[in-house]
């Protein structure tokens, strides 16, 4: 169809390249604490009930702020091309998160209040826990994030040997499991986040786009 050509074709501007982000973590802010249902459905299965929260798995939980951060300064130091191809990726797949957000808004019951016990993993959880509320679970950006990233990086010259794509795949797998492993997500919201990637990686990266 000449309108999936055309978004095959069609990269960013400088500009959306720096207010995207900006938008998104707004909008992001504002949908996890505002439901226009006034609620938010609680989304869970019986594995998340049984699954322990494991505390070491914040390391790559929180290693995804510092996956992303590298991979969108690599992009800018080395081949701005692919920093747009990595952000039109983004768009395509998380925008449609948006419209889930809004209408089906999630949350899960099961992340404890507080963690004690001295330490840094501990301040760290306490700190996840008051910043980043348990809603809009489904599906999960976290997750999104972390593969398309995986993907971008796995399409430049330096990350594209057999090597560092299971590499990156390890580092995404790793991110995935810690979302439900610290409570932070429903293990469904991992499965979930597929189609949204796929939709991303297709319009973006597949054979014949630009």
């Amino acid at each position: 169809m000449k309108i999936i050509r055309r978004i095959k074709e069609w990269l960013p501007s400088d500009r959306t390249l720096i207010l995207f982000p900006i938008i998104h973590c707004i909008l992001y802010e504002v949908l996890i604490r505002v439901s226009i249902f006034g609620t938010w459905r609680e989304f869970y299965c019986a594995l998340d009930e049984k699954l322990p929260l494991v505390k070491w798995f914040m390391i790559p939980y929180v290693s995804w702020f510092f996956f992303i951060g590298f991979a969108a300064w690599y992009f800018w130091k080395t081949d701005r091309t692919q920093l747009r191809r990595y952000v039109k990726c983004l768009l395509i797949s998380v925008i449609p998160v948006y419209f889930v957000f809004i209408f089906f808004p999630t949350c899960l019951p099961l992340r404890p209040e507080h963690m004690e016990g001295p330490g840094l993993i501990p301040f760290i959880f306490n700190f996840m826990f008051a910043v980043d509320v348990p809603h809009d679970i489904f599906p999960s950006l976290h997750v999104i994030w972390a593969a398309i990233t995986a993907i971008a990086l796995a399409h430049s010259e330096r990350f594209s040997s057999r090597e560092w794509k299971a590499a990156l795949c390890v580092i995404t797998i790793l991110i995935s499991v810690s979302t439900f492993m610290v409570k932070q997500h429903s293990v469904l919201d991992t499965p979930g986040a597929v189609p949204f990637v796929l939709l991303g990686w297709y319009l973006t990266y597949s054979a014949g786009c630009a």
